[in-house]
């Protein structure tokens, strides 16, 4: 299916409800068009209505319009009394430096929101409107409020939405330019909030400075004055914090005791946080995107920032996470219904080094695995430029016919001969010099004028924020998925930054709206990607970790998040990572890398999306045998894994003996994780916990993935037969490890 440029110029406008930015869907587009049709309860006199709100099943949220028309968090809290959080205060505070007099310590604040007027004025003051509540669906529940400068024809509108049964809010802001002049808008975040500060607050954060960092995890006691944390990245966040953090209040994050705040920003390029405690122990956080210049709002025209989505947590970082992997199952990532199927990707296996009778081979050995999924990686393209290495060939996406002269569809055929499924890697976003599409389009490339370009991985980034280089872009993705229908998956990848920041396209007036027209574009056409090719699952990869964010995720089946796939490593990073996103969009691939046991390998491979990136041609016959049982075990628990609830025990940096387990959504099955990771003299007996189950019903254990080269029971002796749920969860599992690097995997079922 082709589409025409014009049907991709709405992904770069400067238009309020774009997909970019995280509050468009299907009904919401039109439930805006449709807005006077609709049931709401409006209430636009703020002496009348000073306090208003909006609820989800467990948690509200209350504003309060002072006497002189100013918004304010009056407060956050959990319906069951078990907490109140420490968030209020003002929302919006004059400025960028208000001196407010909030509870009376008169300390200057920074505002989430910048606006630049063209006299020069960057002053904005939001004084109250009105706000109106829609009910979009049963679970859901829109709060707009609207808001206006005290001043200028410049509107802004707070946006959440509850998710109800869920417990889960997404938050947004837009400004609107009535004015008869542009307007800049420097900053615009997605949230911000004050604190009171004083019982300590506690920040967790994850880094991804490196494709072997990716995901590592940060926890700091934050103290007076300003703590900033920011990717200036620009279509990715590989060199700084992941969008996505933990606050805890008055102690660490934990597991089940620390009350805190979970969220998490729905975009994929530079971000910023901003966290600031005074002398008077009052703290105020800002968050959102981190644009390298300053966006211009023409007359009449909007800017949205990105959405953020939240909970609070009476109960600790665990229950926070269970709330949000339904939600992002159910709202945001694509067919969250949909098991996702164990893959064999070349790279670890041959990388470029790409012949037809080679692939042949694997695919074939793939299948006698009873892996489901072969995806070809990096290095099939490019004739004139032969993707041999990785300074030639991206952006000539033909395929190479002295590699494969037979073509893509050979292997589609081979695959669906063999009874299973075939993908393959793509990198639209970028672009050779050496490349057929650099020497015929110089005016797509991303370079700054009259400065020699600066190259990462050998390569540089196209304009994707012109329509043209969209179109490319759908094109080459559609036209690979159109004339070889049984593609069943794409790897979409990116690595390289936006390195010479400045758009062609956009010209030297647009230069501060270049990364919001560069992301609207990505977004743009990964939609109409996924939306076209329903049947296609789409993996976001960015060098690992660039892209592991719920912008990415709203287009995308699942994410790649770690180039480092050695199990020693994996276990902490996937453990991170599930804080944020559930099992099914988590890819953790089976490799060689390192000297591990093959059954240990696959059980931490077992708590996300498992998979495998390996030579079968190299493989031993007990790491096949290995491998085989490992898949087959893991297509027996998928289901819980995948769509269940996740508890995390120890984990692995505190603890030499994390576990962790998931539960399904009726109670009925459950799987057991444990791992020995620290040196041990002689034989370790434990109890891994276990929790989520039903504890009046009767649960039976087995164990799992025992492959013959390493087939000792990690059950301790006894452990067999029924108990109840209650006693499971009061006793937990004994387990025995004998080794560095040893694992266990169990179900319990309901006993018939």
């Amino acid at each position: 299916m082709k589409k025409n440029k014009s049907d991709f110029t709405r992904y770069g406008g400067n238009i309020v409800q774009r997909c970019l930015f995280g509050y468009e869907n299907t009904f919401v587009g039109l439930i805006l068009l449709l807005l006077g049709a609709l049931s709401c309860h409006c209430m636009a006199d703020s002496a009348a209505s000073p306090v208003f709100g909006i609820d989800s099943k467990n948690i509200r949220i209350s504003y309060l319009v002072e006497k002189d028309g100013t918004l304010e968090l009056q407060k956050a809290v959990c319906l069951d009394g078990k907490w109140t959080s420490p968030l209020g205060g003002p929302l919006f505070p004059y400025g960028p430096c208000h001196p407010t007099n909030h509870r009376g310590n008169g300390v200057r604040f920074k505002s989430a929101m910048e606006v630049i007027q063209s006299n020069g004025d960057f002053r904005i003051e939001p004084i109250y409107v009105g706000h109106q509540v829609q009910e979009e669906s049963s679970d859901i529940q829109h709060l707009t409020i609207r808001l206006k400068d005290r001043v200028y024809p410049i509107d802004v509108e707070l946006h959440v939405r509850a998710y109800v049964e869920h417990d889960i809010f997404e938050q947004w802001l837009v400004v609107k330019n009535r004015t008869d002049k542009p307007i800049a808008v420097p900053r615009l975040d997605s949230m911000y909030w004050q604190a009171n500060a004083k019982d300590g607050v506690y920040l967790e954060w994850y880094e991804s400075w490196q494709a072997h960092e990716a995901g590592t995890v940060m926890r700091e006691k934050l103290t007076k004055g300003n703590k900033v944390l920011e990717c200036r990245d620009g279509n990715r966040h590989k060199e700084g914090p992941m969008p996505h953090m933990v606050v805890g209040f008055g102690d660490y994050p934990d597991e089940e005791t620390v009350p805190c705040l979970l969220m998490a920003l729905v975009w994929s390029g530079s971000n910023r946080f901003s966290f600031e405690i005074n002398s008077e122990s009052y703290m105020e956080t800002s968050i959102g995107s981190n644009p390298p210049g300053h966006p211009k709002v023409a007359p009449g025209q909007s800017l949205a920032s990105p959405a953020m989505v939240y909970t609070l947590s009476s109960a600790g970082k665990g229950q926070a996470s269970r709330k949000l992997h339904r939600w992002a199952r159910s709202y945001l990532i694509r067919n969250g219904d949909r098991l996702r199927l164990v893959d064999n990707n070349s790279w670890e296996g041959c990388q470029m080094k790409i012949a037809e009778p080679d692939i042949a081979q694997m695919i074939a050995d793939s299948a006698g695995l009873g892996i489901e999924l072969y995806v070809l990686d990096d290095g099939w393209f490019g004739n004139k430029f032969p993707r041999n290495r990785d300074n030639a060939g991206l952006g000539d996406w033909q395929v190479n016919t002295n590699k494969i002269p037979h073509g893509i569809s050979c292997f589609v055929d081979l695959a669906r001969k063999e009874g299973i499924q075939f993908g393959i890697w793509v990198e639209p976003e970028m672009v050779n010099a050496q490349s057929e599409l650099a020497q015929m389009h110089l005016e797509w490339l991303m370079t700054s004028p009259g400065r020699e370009p600066v190259l990462q991985r050998t390569q540089l980034t196209l304009d994707v924020a012109n329509p043209a280089v969209q179109q490319f872009m759908f094109e080459v993705v559609d036209t690979l998925l159109t004339e070889n229908p049984g593609i069943r998956f794409v790897k979409w990848d990116a690595n390289a930054n936006i390195n010479n920041a400045y758009s062609p396209y956009l010209g030297s007036e647009r230069q501060g709206e270049m990364l919001n027209e560069y992301m609207a574009g990505y977004y743009g056409v990964i939609k109409q990607l996924a939306e076209t090719h329903t049947h296609v699952d789409f993996q976001a990869c960015a060098a690992g970790g660039g892209r592991s964010d719920y912008g990415a995720m709203r287009y995308s089946h699942m994410h790649w998040p770690s180039d480092n796939t050695r199990p020693s490593f994996r276990l902490g990073a996937q453990w991170n990572f599930s804080v944020f996103f559930p099992a099914i969009c988590t890819t953790a691939h089976v490799t060689h890398r390192g000297d591990f046991g093959t059954k240990y390998r696959f059980d931490v491979s077992m708590m996300a999306q498992l998979g495998m990136e390996v030579d079968t041609r190299k493989c031993t016959s007990a790491y096949i045998e290995a491998s085989k049982h490992g898949i087959a075990a893991y297509k027996k628990v998928r289901d819980i894994v995948q769509f269940g609830d996740l508890y995390r025990h120890q984990n692995p940096f505190d603890s030499t003996t994390p576990s962790l387990n998931f539960v399904s959504s009726d109670k009925s099955r459950a799987l057991g994780l444990a791992y020995q990771i620290g040196e041990i003299e002689e034989p370790l007996r434990f109890a891994s916990p276990i929790s989520g189950l039903d504890p009046m019903h009767e649960y039976e254990i087995k164990e799992i993935n025992l492959p013959p080269d390493d087939a000792s029971p990690r059950l301790a002796f006894g452990v067999s037969g029924q108990k109840s749920g209650a006693r499971w969860m009061d006793e937990g599992v004994a387990l025995i490890f004998t080794r560095k690097y040893d694992s266990a995997a169990f179900t319990l079922e309901l006993a018939e």
